[in-house]
């Protein structure tokens, strides 16, 4: 991730003005995904509490091994063949938000964390989806991808035929986001009584018997032919970094909002790290 050359005068924390709204771009990407989903969390924890300033937090991170998330509600023991987990190297973390299981491998993951009524006046679930897919929208025309939200005209919902399935890319919701009626990004949110958090996958490219082999159930023959990726749309998969700074870009005219480089507290970097370890449902045991 490219970081701004005065990133280095800025601590998280600041203040946003109604007036002029302020979203922190986090830079660290921390070791592993239970880490960085567990740095969600906190961020989370940060802007719910009653005296918790107006903030926004905006982070973009990958994956370095394959990692298979479940939604906060979901039965690890019905869901996951743990098996093919450990034979194939795959960690098994357990997520803050709700949703199907996530196979976290070649993607971008964006989190977005707010209690700022200013961009968010509606402030229910349905329209901070539609807010947040739109400024994603945004960010993906400026890597050339024109997409479509699940639930209007131009993105019609798509069969439930895979509704038994646990993984999330096996069914679309409304305001995710489409491409050739395939789904492209797939996200969840967490909400509290004063803030909320969502974060999403956004696939370079996909693995459909990596994520079938490490799920139990119904195997899904169609699966690929129903996701979409970067690859997909683009002929090639774009770079990492191409990618979240038109994401970025994405947010910041979206939004109509000033984006300012935040790096973390210590502190609380090793605080996710700590918090990451027990969101772990079963570690990965590469065979390799």
């Amino acid at each position: 991730m490219v970081a701004p050359s005065d990133a280095s005068e800025h601590r998280i924390g600041p203040v946003s003005d109604p007036a002029d709204p302020l979203c922190a771009l986090v830079l660290e990407q921390l070791g592993d995904g239970a880490s960085n989903l567990a740095l969600d969390e906190l961020l989370l924890r940060r802007v719910s509490v009653e005296s918790a300033a107006v903030e926004t937090f905006l982070r973009f991170y990958g994956w370095p091994k394959p990692t298979l998330s479940l939604g906060m509600s979901q039965q690890a023991s019905r869901v996951v063949d743990f098996g093919y987990c450990r034979r194939h190297g795959i960690a098994v973390v357990r997520r803050a938000t709700g949703g199907k299981a996530v196979l976290h491998h070649r993607e971008v993951t964006y989190s977005f964390i707010s209690n700022d009524r200013s961009l968010f006046p509606a402030w229910s679930i349905q329209d901070t989806y539609r807010i947040i897919s739109a400024a994603l929208q945004q960010g993906l025309a400026l890597l050339g991808i024109e997409t479509n939200l699940a639930g209007t005209a131009d993105g019609q919902r798509r069969s439930h035929r895979f509704h038994r399935s646990h993984a999330c890319f096996a069914t679309t919701l409304h305001h995710e986001i489409l491409f050739a009626g395939k789904k492209l990004v797939g996200s969840a949110q967490r909400r509290t009584l004063r803030g909320f958090l969502q974060h999403g996958s956004i696939l370079l490219d996909f693995d459909s018997c990596l994520l079938q082999g490490a799920l139990r159930g119904k195997t899904l023959p169609n699966l690929a032919s129903n996701v979409a990726t970067l690859r997909s749309c683009l002929g090639e998969a774009p770079e990492f970094s191409a990618v979240i700074s038109c994401l970025r870009d994405g947010f910041r005219q979206g939004l109509n909002v000033r984006i300012e480089a935040c790096p973390l507290d210590p502190d609380m970097q090793s605080e996710a790290e700590v918090l990451g370890r027990t969101r772990l449902v079963a570690p990965c045991h590469s065979s390799s």
